[in-house]
């Protein structure tokens, strides 16, 4: 559960994990670049052992696979995350493209609403709130 889903954040930690799942490839400028978990430190980062014996640290912890995290949560704004996705323009229009279908059918819970937490800039993408004072 994640507050504040549908931000920059929130919908491309949910990019970053579909496309993990799904194997997607799409086109850089360097070239194809294939979905990867590489920057994640737990699953990317080693430990070392001694004697220059280095192991991948999920391997000595249990942990959840990545692509298998179910995520869910609140938002200000009610913009499915496909939306919210091409909003904060951070992922290449390519994957954003592959990942939009899915990300379409993904809408977040209304969230509380107290005006000093949010960003002025915010302010006009309040249209799912939970009804109450606070």
């Amino acid at each position: 559960m994640l507050v504040g889903w549908g931000g920059n954040n929130g919908s491309t930690l949910t990019a970053a994990l579909l496309a993990n799942k799904h194997q997607m490839s799409w086109n850089t400028k360097e070239g194809v670049h294939h979905a990867d978990l590489l920057g994640s430190v737990t699953q990317s980062g080693t430990v070392p052992l001694g004697d220059g014996v280095h192991v991948p640290l999920n391997t000595l912890l249990p942990m959840v696979e990545p692509c298998d995290l179910v995520l869910d949560g609140w938002d200000i704004s009610g913009a499915d995350l496909g939306a919210a996705m091409v909003r904060a323009k951070v992922l290449d229009w390519q994957l954003q493209q592959q990942l939009v279908p899915m990300m379409n059918q993904m809408k977040p819970r209304p969230a509380a609403h107290i005006p000093g937490f949010v960003a002025s800039n915010q302010e006009m993408r309040v249209d799912n709130v939970m009804k109450g004072t606070f």
